[in-house]
């Protein structure tokens, strides 16, 4: 049993590598000649794969900038978020947690695929897609952690509120040309949830504004 899930493990490492590799290669590609000129073909070729294998990896060409490695922890780590007290202040830790494990390589890496995603109209369509799909595990771990439908309606707002923010915060930290770290854009999304979206009326240099129930 060691041994099989030794070399379980040693195919996982190997399949990572190699989907790191190949994205790395196709972000060079996609950035010289733009998305929809490269073919999964050329991108296999200058990877040292088979078009199959790059299939196999990552489904779809979309998925080769948008998938992120730790994709598959993502539904073990939502189940844990949502056992807080306050649900959305689980979701605030688990990212804040996840953003102390990335790397400054790994951040060039996620601005070069957030800027390919903003302006690619196949990847922004795919990424929304992907909110979507986001939106409705949220919806799942959340409904079985207070033991209502998925339909509740209160299920259905916090998760499709909680990830539409998150891609609106991306929309906005690429639009201002990355200014502020990530981790700082990450703790004013969590103020406007908790301030409970209150609108801003009014823009200061941080870009978090003054609620509308701040006005005089």
């Amino acid at each position: 049993m060691a041994d099989d899930d030794a070399g379980g493990g040693l195919r996982e490492r190997k399949r990572l590598a190699a989907m790191l590799r190949i994205q790395a290669v196709a972000l060079d590609m996609f950035e010289e000649r733009g998305f929809e000129d490269v073919t999964v073909e050329e991108i296999a070729d200058a990877s040292d794969v088979s078009p199959s294998s790059v299939y196999r990896y990552f489904g779809t060409k979309e998925e080769i900038v948008l998938w992120d490695e730790y994709d598959v922890e993502m539904d073990a780590w939502l189940l844990e978020a949502v056992q807080a007290e306050v649900p959305l202040d689980g979701m605030r830790a688990l990212i804040l947690t996840a953003l102390n494990a990335v790397t400054a390589d790994d951040f060039v890496t996620i601005k070069r695929r957030l800027a390919l995603t903003l302006t690619t109209p196949a990847l922004e369509q795919a990424a929304t897609a992907r909110t979507y799909q986001m939106a409705e595990t949220v919806g799942r771990v959340l409904a079985d952690r207070l033991a209502r439908p998925e339909v509740d309606l209160e299920v259905q707002v916090f998760s499709h509120a909680f990830t539409g923010g998150l891609l609106g915060m991306f929309h906005h930290w690429y639009g201002t040309g990355f200014a502020a770290p990530l981790r700082d854009v990450v703790e004013q999304l969590f103020r406007i949830f908790e301030e409970g979206l209150d609108i801003v009326t009014a823009s200061d240099p941080t870009g978090v504004g003054v609620p509308a129930s701040a006005r005089d």
